[in-house]
């Protein structure tokens, strides 16, 4: 288990609980974080002798690409094989990880880290303060596609003194910098961060030591990791089953001993099955993203009358079973400091309403569109359904189009789609995981063809207030500028799950948008008897 310690808590910052999160003010003087590390509970059972974990990932990660968000299963090996500068911790806040510690000027502009000593990857390659500013400057490269690429862009300058300190200066605050730099997404890379295999390198606990294109990875434990001492496990074997049954049947014969995205039609005999935990949470938002580059997706009123035309309700029933939450506005956690109940109930299942809009837009006769879906995981193809039969009803005919999951994100990459189910990115619950719904490039989780003029300056307000009224405001006028412009229909929080055998003793499961980031727990979990 990893614990933080924050040194000096009164002079250093004043802080607020926001989502599980802690946000740096700009009137911080300094913070520091150490670790101490505590050891897992034994009491309940001895530690097996076979320490090989058996794993049904819910899809294969190709070519890994730094910094960009590739889907859940990519994300999770990247939590297993790659390590950040800072971490989450079991509660979802921000701790150390290459970084012993770190300290914040008092205008929140210059960021001090302290390297752990003698860091390696897991090629063999020293990790020094020189690795921490190639992959900070390769983030902030638009061309890139990193998902951080705008917070990333806000770093002026990268001092690296000597091999362990690395100093960040931001041209101004961001609020939530820590959760930016505790996101897998931000591991520390080497120069080549793919062996010959296409396997991602990293420095986390594990490393892939062998690889069967299209079937499994094989990981080992990491000597070189900075804490290889805690690691249990002796191997994880990751066999890739894109069939969510697959998956279930799996675990409940004992073929493997933990799956991934549990569908919520089985979360009940899941449930009922002994030797299994299932821990279910609030997912990440679910969205329909728009082509807005031509044609009638181009006009805000067509995308209003859309937004009117879908029943959210019916989306959250066929989709989550009902362990989700329907909402239409930001997409922003119901239990967030910034959740506007109002504007998420803005659009509520209006057919006319929607009719009357297509025909002020000048498409009042109607007209077709090919809705981007995938049959690989639970809810897509029943949401897509929906979206198709609500859409009918106010004269707009959608022909569905149907892949795996790697189909649905090549599409959305190449802005090859009218319609696309998918969701905004949020690796973190506070709002400035918004930005990279609006900024940046063509990604399969942000609408094609996005004006990012119009919401730019308020999400970099957003990002550098803090915490408090002021920064509600900000959030407030996004909102509105959000249902005008409707630049994709958000259709509300989901549900998301994990399974695994009651033989696996120290995973904790986050909830919400750092649910894929519960992987780090890998690092001390072990099988018992």
């Amino acid at each position: 288990m990893v614990k933080t310690t924050r040194r000096d808590p009164s002079a250093a910052r004043s802080t607020r609980s926001l989502g599980g999160k802690v946000a740096v003010l700009a009137t911080a003087t300094a913070l520091a974080i150490s670790l101490a590390s505590c050891a897992t509970d034994t009491s309940s059972s001895g530690a097996a002798s076979d320490q090989t974990l058996s794993y049904g990932l819910s899809a294969e990660p190709t070519d890994i690409k730094t910094g960009v968000d590739q889907g859940s299963a990519a994300k999770e090996v990247v939590a297993l094989v790659r390590r950040g500068l800072l971490q989450y911790d079991s509660d979802g806040q921000p701790a150390p990880a290459l970084a012993s510690e770190f300290e914040v000027s008092e205008d929140g502009l210059n960021y001090t880290f302290t390297l752990r000593p003698e860091l390696k990857f897991s090629n063999g390659d020293s990790l020094t303060s020189a690795d921490v500013k190639r992959t900070f400057e390769y983030f902030a490269e638009p061309e890139n596609g990193a998902t951080y690429q705008s917070q990333f862009a806000g770093v002026t300058k990268i001092d690296t003194p000597d091999d362990s300190t690395v100093i960040v200066t931001l041209d101004t605050p961001q609020t939530a910098f820590p959760q930016v730099l505790a996101d897998p997404l931000s591991a520390i890379v080497p120069e080549d961060p793919l062996d010959s295999e296409g396997s991602p390198v990293g420095a986390g606990p594990f490393m892939i030591t062998e690889y069967s294109k299209g079937v499994s990875f094989t990981l080992e434990p990491n000597p070189d990791f900075y804490n290889a001492d805690k690691v249990e496990l002796d191997s994880i074997e990751m066999t890739f089953m894109p069939d969510a049954q697959t998956r279930v049947k799996a675990l409940t014969s004992g073929q493997v001993q933990f799956i991934d995205y549990v569908p919520a039609s089985d979360y009940q005999s899941l449930e009922q099955t002994d030797g299994v935990t299932l821990d279910h949470v609030p997912g990440l938002y679910g969205a329909l993203l728009l082509n807005l580059t031509e044609g009638p997706l181009a006009e805000p009123k067509v995308r209003q009358a859309i937004a009117y035309a879908v029943d959210r309700e019916s989306l959250n029933e066929v989709g989550t079973l009902g362990y989700g939450v329907p909402g239409g506005g930001l997409p922003i956690p119901e239990d967030n400091d910034y959740f506007d109940e109002k504007q998420a109930k803005h659009f509520s299942h209006d057919p006319k309403k929607a009719k009357d809009l297509l025909a002020e837009a000048g498409y009042g006769d109607g007209f077709s569109l090919d809705l981007v879906t995938t049959s690989q995981y639970f809810g897509y193809t029943e949401r897509a359904q929906v979206v198709k039969s609500d859409l009918a009803e106010v004269g707009i005919d959608v022909k569905l189009v149907t892949g795996d999951y790697a189909n649905l994100i090549s599409k959305g990459d190449s802005g090859d789609y009218d319609l696309l189910l998918s969701g905004p990115p949020a690796a973190m619950s506070d709002p400035t995981a918004l930005t990279g719904a609006f900024i940046g490039g063509p990604s399969f989780v942000r609408s094609y063809g996005i004006n990012e003029d119009l919401y730019a300056s308020l999400l970099m307000e957003g990002a550098q207030t803090p915490n408090g009224e002021e920064r509600e405001k900000i959030y407030h006028e996004l909102g509105e500028i959000f249902l005008e412009n409707v630049p994709f229909v958000t259709t509300g929080q989901g549900t998301t799950a994990f399974a695994y055998s009651d033989s696996l003793e120290g995973f904790t499961t986050i909830g919400g948008a750092l649910v894929y980031s519960s992987l780090y727990s890998f690092e001390t979990v072990r099988l018992t008897d």
